[in-house]
């Protein structure tokens, strides 16, 4: 695999901007997203990276409509002038991808990348008093020289003499002086330029690739979903061997053509943190995350399979009602847990409750339909991602309320609880579930309906509501009783 070099990268910003320039002459579109996707298997590093360094140092600029063009220092570069300062900027920015040429730089802990030339014979030394002093033969090691000061320059000069060497006395002849050292090259990590999907997280991620060293901990090996905002990724934890789930949102930038990055990021940010700080056995437990980087991902425990995956399993029957039921009350009582910490979901459907390896319900992606929803104030579009959820969200969700609370992640779960019963979404004059599956209690009829009213005041307000009728019409304890969580403990295959 070559090395990415400085050459390289240099060449490869030059080319993006050649080509915006000539999209401009040709009259084709210089859209982010479509410069994206046409230049990016044409450069060695990730797009994204080529793209925050050409706007951080303002060789280019980008409208609100996501329209890219050159500026001054833009048109300059391309021109043929200011190359040196560009090759610079180059060699900052990307210090941490490019390997650069000639020979590698001294290391900067090896003691003999500073060793004197050997000194001509001389003459054995005579034998030493007593009261000599003696030097160490092992004598302190230098600071990395990374001004290009010649060795002798440093606090703390470096004693190579043979004389010294063999334990020579103090005032033996001094050595020749060094021949002068050259100026080193930044050190300098070489990354491959098409990673693997088995490569260490946070390599190739560019100058945003803060807290790298936390990044070192995981690695990402096969895929194992994806969805309109990102892909899925089993993982590792290094230190622990801890087997993980890594989901990188690259994607999630791609509906806002990177105008609104920095508050994505903040949401996104907020959002994570907050899942972090519930936990329950209904919930999916949140590791770690990364934002700072060119691709965003998280960390969190590995799950084994999605509620969709089962219900299509089931060719359209439902699950048994004990499985059901089981799946309803842990993810009630995992939502109420959220909803206790001011934590609503407002994104349920079956991709998003996942399954232990013991098979209990658990839901993940809390508040990302909030990360990318509609905010005039700071000029966010409104995004709506897919449909895969529309028929699970509350009328006020669809209306873009800011009054959804509690009672909208109650209805969300009103239809889950359907789906599960008979295999089918509900819609507007669809039987009641015990109508459908023979199977199903009637005593669940009512508690479906008032959990999916279209009007919230007509709707249970809050799972404390939902517990209260479903604990009264099944007094038998078939459920046990009210705080009772049920747990699976049979491994699923």
């Amino acid at each position: 695999m070559s090395e990415t070099t400085r050459d390289k990268v240099s060449g490869d910003a030059l080319f993006i901007l050649q080509s915006l320039k000539e999209n401009v002459r040709l009259g084709r579109s210089n859209k982010l997203a479509d410069v994206k996707t046409s230049l990016e298997n044409s450069v060695s590093l990730e797009f994204d990276s080529y793209f925050f360094f050409l706007r951080k140092f303002h060789y280019i600029a980008m409208d609100r409509e996501a329209q890219l063009k050159l500026t001054d220092p833009g048109e300059r570069v391309v021109g043929g002038e200011d190359g040196e300062r560009f090759g610079g900027e180059i060699s900052d920015f990307f210090a941490d991808q490019i390997a650069e040429g000639g020979p590698p730089p001294p290391p900067s802990d090896d003691e003999s990348a500073y060793a004197e030339p050997p000194a001509l014979p001389t003459p054995p030394p005579p034998p030493q008093p007593a009261t000599d002093i003696i030097l160490e033969s092992n004598p302190m090691p230098l600071p990395p020289n990374r001004g290009g000061r010649k060795p002798q320059d440093d606090a703390f000069p470096q004693v190579t003499a043979p004389e010294v060497r063999s334990g020579g006395s103090y005032g033996a002849p001094p050595p020749p002086p060094p021949a002068p050292m050259p100026m080193p090259l930044p050190l300098t990590m070489t990354a491959p330029s098409q990673p693997s999907s088995s490569s260490l997280l946070g390599s190739a991620q560019g100058a945003q690739g803060k807290g790298q060293d936390l990044d070192l901990r995981y690695q990402k090996s096969d895929q194992i979903g994806s969805g309109p905002l990102g892909t899925v990724f089993r993982g590792k934890h290094n230190a622990l061997g801890l087997d993980v789930c890594v989901k990188e949102l690259k994607d999630i930038f791609g509906y806002f053509s990177f105008l609104q990055r920095g508050e994505v990021i903040k949401r996104l940010k907020k959002e994570l943190c907050a899942q972090a700080q519930v936990r329950h056995p209904g919930i999916v437990q949140i590791l770690d995350q990364n934002t700072d980087v060119a691709r965003p991902y998280f960390v969190m425990e590995l799950c084994r399979g999605s509620l969709r995956e089962k219900l299509d399993a089931a060719n359209g029957k439902g699950l048994p009602v004990a499985q059901a039921m089981r799946y309803f009350l842990q993810l009630a009582y995992g939502l109420r847990a959220a909803h206790q910490q001011g934590l609503t979901h407002q994104n349920l459907k079956p991709e998003n409750v996942l399954f232990d390896a013991w098979g209990n319900a658990k839901l993940a992606d809390f508040g990302l339909s909030r990360v990318i929803e509609v905010d005039q104030s700071k000029g966010m579009p409104q995004v709506f991602v897919g449909t895969g959820g529309m028929g699970y969200m509350a009328p006020e969700l669809l209306a873009r309320s800011k009054e959804a609370g509690p009672s909208t992640d109650v209805y969300g779960l009103g239809i889950l609880l359907y789906e599960m019963l008979t295999g089918q979404l509900p819609g507007r004059r669809s039987p009641l579930p015990s109508e459908i599956n023979s199977e199903v209690p009637a005593k669940l009829d009512p508690i479906f309906d008032k959990m999916s009213q279209d009007r919230r005041d007509s709707r249970y307000p809050d799972f404390e509501a939902v517990f209260e009728d479903f604990y009264a019409a099944f007094a038998d304890r078939t459920y046990l009783q009210r705080g009772d969580l049920l747990l699976w403990s049979e491994l699923t295959p």
